[in-house]
């Protein structure tokens, strides 16, 4: 089974949490992440509040959507509102299109002490909406 996170942004965040959870969720799923716009590097707060958990993103790097196309996935995934509405632009085939929408934790007009909170409860999110699709969809796919 494959599958790719898809981001408008710099996929140094959202979507690398989202393929780190669900790589460790399966190691038999082929997990990968992409943005439109990638960025240089892995975003530092993602990183530590991966950490936090146990999860070590240091390594991962933002990828451009660019190194997926012409490939095909069981599932495209996106993560923020402006990829929903730009994936037809994308040559990259899936047999699945499924939208979680979760906030930029970059673009909050918060103190740092605040957003160390907003990067956690992400996270949280993230592993939630993972962990229901991982059991309710994939397991049951993968059973099959």
């Amino acid at each position: 089974m494959r599958i790719l996170f898809l981001c408008t942004g710099g996929n140094s965040c959202r979507s690398l949490m989202a393929e780190a959870f669900l790589k460790r969720t399966d190691r038999s799923l082929e997990v990968f992440s992409a943005g439109l716009h990638p960025d240089e590097n892995t975003d530092p707060m993602a990183v530590e509040v991966m950490n936090e958990i146990g999860i070590d993103i240091s390594n991962m790097k933002p990828k451009s959507y660019h190194e997926f196309e012409g490939k095909e996935f069981d599932y495209i995934i996106t993560l923020c509102d402006g990829t929903k509405d730009k994936i037809d632009m994308v040559n990259i085939q899936s047999k699945h299109h499924i939208h979680l929408g979760f906030e930029d934790p970059r673009k909050s007009y918060c103190t740092d002490e605040q957003l160390v909170f907003l990067y956690r409860d992400i996270r949280d999110e993230i592993k939630n909406e993972l962990d229901y699709f991982y059991s309710r969809v994939l397991a049951r796919e993968l059973k099959n």
